[in-house]
């Protein structure tokens, strides 16, 4: 795909948008109250279950407490589930995110991979907050993200803040919509898309967004961290779920846009997550806040495929639990995300949805133009049309419509009488 007119660095980043405090696994990481013994779990194997004394060696994680995150794993963990990460690389030799992540396509034009020093940094962060599924023994180390059980593709779509690598912004303009339809085109049954920098909206970008919701995917953004009430893109497209980001004492965070088109808000301040090259950090920003509900649509979308996109998005915000003094301020839109309401919704909204095959719906969202039921139909009348035409040319061939007689067949011929010469030759040999 060539490059569209030049309107925005898609997919990139404003620099601080997400706060980075990367600890190494052999530091001490002092995130939550539990930091005297998260080294120990980086270090040594948890204890078994069997064990009299089991201890939870996992990272404090207030976020996924605030969105009751660990009683929406009794019902479904999101397995089966891709949600396709675009921003600026994910780390797959992580241990919290081993063998779960897909590294695509990179559409940057830089020739980086994971381990690099301008690879990956918000995008690790972001799969952790969606589908960590911590390390160790039972898992009882490191972080969990919202669908613990989900599957990350890995999408590059924009360089890290200060990369003075970077390039000219303007050669990337259609990175992220390229992106997202790489990301339809690959199974992605879930879409995070990056925070961007408070430029304009491209047409490209919000067509990448209408097919890939037409095909069936869920498309979630940061609302944006401007702080202002202006739209920001590509949390302002028509199809996307815009996320705010709150702290954790429930207050919409300084930077987190006041957009009508905020339609529920998530934990955005001090989030612990997984950081790039091993260590865990902390995010902040709408980013990380739309990562939380990436996570709960792959949930949803485990439990209830026959769902459309619309219907899932329409769960997730019926199910938000809104907060105290906040019902009508811009930018909080539907409240808190809450998962177990979010996938109650769902469950009511799948009552009147039957069960399907996503493959057999997909190809049928592929261009059939006509019902497939209809093929088999007309199939059937060809072959017994078919059929008749066979018979009727049997009889017809066998038919006799002027009233003629049957053909008398000739007598066979007698045999000839032998000549004289012969008889008498006949005779002598008898003799």
């Amino acid at each position: 795909m060539g490059p569209a007119a030049p309107r925005r660095a898609a997919g990139g980043t404003r620099e601080g948008s997400i706060a980075m405090h990367t600890r190494t696994p052999g530091m001490s990481v002092a995130l939550g109250s539990c930091a005297a013994v998260v080294g120990l779990g980086l270090l040594a194997p948890a204890p078994a279950l069997a064990d009299t004394a089991q201890q939870d060696l996992r990272v404090a994680q207030w976020s996924l407490d605030a969105v009751g995150a660990a009683e929406a794993w009794e019902r479904t963990e999101g397995a089966g589930v891709t949600v396709a990460v675009l921003d600026t690389g994910v780390d797959d030799t992580h241990p919290d995110l081993a063998d779960k992540v897909t590294v695509g396509t990179d559409y940057t034009g830089q020739d980086l991979a994971p381990g690099d020093e301008h690879y990956g940094h918000r995008g690790t962060m972001l799969a952790g907050i969606i589908a960590a599924n911590g390390h160790g023994r039972e898992h009882s180390g490191g972080v969990m993200g919202v669908a613990p059980a989900a599957n990350i593709l890995s999408v590059r779509v924009a360089p890290e803040a200060g990369d003075p690598q970077a390039g000219d912004p303007a050669a990337r303009a259609d990175a992220l919509a390229q992106g997202v339809r790489y990301a339809v085109n690959q199974g992605a049954q879930v879409i995070a898309l990056p925070a961007g920098e408070g430029a304009g909206a491209s047409d490209a970008e919000q067509q990448a967004v209408t097919f890939a919701v037409e095909h069936g995917v869920v498309v979630v953004a940061p609302g944006g961290d401007g702080g202002g009430p202006g739209p920001e893109y590509p949390g302002g497209y028509d199809g996307v779920l815009a996320v705010g980001a709150v702290s954790e004492g429930g207050q919409l965070t300084a930077s987190s846009s006041r957009q009508e088109s905020i339609a529920l808000t998530a934990p955005g301040a001090a989030v612990p997550t997984v950081a790039a090259g091993g260590g865990y950090t902390e995010a902040d920003g709408t980013a990380a806040a739309a990562a939380f509900a990436a996570g709960a649509a792959a949930l949803v979308r485990a439990e209830f495929p026959q769902l459309r996109p619309e219907q899932v998005t329409e769960a997730i915000v019926s199910g938000a639990r809104p907060a105290a003094g906040t019902q009508g301020q811009p930018g909080h839109g539907a409240g808190l995300l809450n998962v177990p309401g979010a996938l109650a919704a769902a469950e009511d909204a799948a009552q009147d949805v039957p069960p399907f095959d996503p493959a057999l719906a997909e190809e049928a969202d592929g261009g059939l133009p006509v019902p497939a039921w209809t093929l088999w139909a007309g199939g059937g009348v060809l072959v017994l049309g078919l059929l008749v035409a066979g018979v009727l040319a049997v009889r017809r061939s066998m038919a006799n419509p002027y009233g003629l007689p049957p053909r008398e067949e000739a007598p066979a011929p007698e045999p000839e009488a032998p000549s004289r010469r012969g008889a008498h030759r006949a005779a002598r040999s008898r003799k």
